[in-house]
Formats: C-alpha cells, structure tokens, sequence
C-alpha cells in the first residue's frame, strides 16, 4: 500500500514538472526554428510548427485535467472547450482577415505566430487549472 502511494505522490509531483518541460521545449524550438530561419517561408514553417505542437500540447492537458475532475466539473470543461474552440476559429478568421489587408508577405508569417499564440494562451490557461488541481491535492 505505502509503494502505491509513494508512485502516486511521485507521478502527481512529475506531471507538472513533465508539462513545463514540453512547453518549454516548444519555445525553444520555436525560437531556435526562427533564429535559423529568417525568410517568410522558414518563420512561417516554425510558427505553423509552433501551432500544432501547441495543440498537440493542449490536448494532452486537456486529457489530463479532465482525469483529474468530478463528472459535474468534466462536463463544465467539456462545455468550456467547445465554446473556445468557436471562439477560437473566430478568432484565426479576424486574424486572418486583418493580415490579408496588409502589404508584403511577412504579415503571413506575423498572421502564423498570432494564430500560434492564441493556441498556446488556452493551452497554458488549461495547465494553470491543472496545476491548482495538483497543488491543491498536496
């Protein structure tokens, strides 16, 4: 019994420092993508890069913080995630619209690391909430 638990208390304690670590790496691999790639073609590759490694993030907290919730509260964040993610397509529609409007092809890229960045700030609110779980079961 005391093993069960001192796994459990370690995996609990690991997720939060295994989540920081693959959001970190997305930086790092966004920054070093765009240090090495200065055309509009490559900053545009990095970004979209950045998107779908920020979505892949985001899923995988999401997951993780519905595990952690009562049906009452999984729902809620079901229902939450749903409304972000019209909001969200809305969202990339304004963005793109208003780049469409601007002069020269870098505002594709610009276009890119916005849609990125919306993405990665619910990814992040998501573990905000997943880590006030975890630290709140401590």
């Amino acid at each position: 019994m005391r093993y069960v638990l001192a796994v459990a208390v370690a995996v609990m304690v690991a997720l939060p420092v295994q989540a920081k670590t693959a959001q970190d790496t997305i930086e790092l691999t966004t920054e070093s993508c765009l240090t090495t790639n200065d055309s509009t073609a490559g900053m545009l590759e990095c970004f979209s890069r950045a998107e779908k490694e920020w979505d892949t993030e985001l899923n995988r907290v999401y997951k993780a913080l519905q595990s952690q919730l009562k049906p009452a509260a999984q729902d809620a964040l079901k229902q939450a995630q749903r409304a972000w993610m019209a909001q969200r397509d809305k969202e990339f529609e304004l963005i793109n619209a208003i780049h469409q409007q601007m002069d020269g092809t870098m505002w594709i890229a610009v276009m890119a690391g916005e849609r990125a960045d919306v993405v990665k700030t619910r990814a992040l609110a998501l573990q905000d909430y997943l880590d006030l779980l975890t630290e709140g079961a401590q």
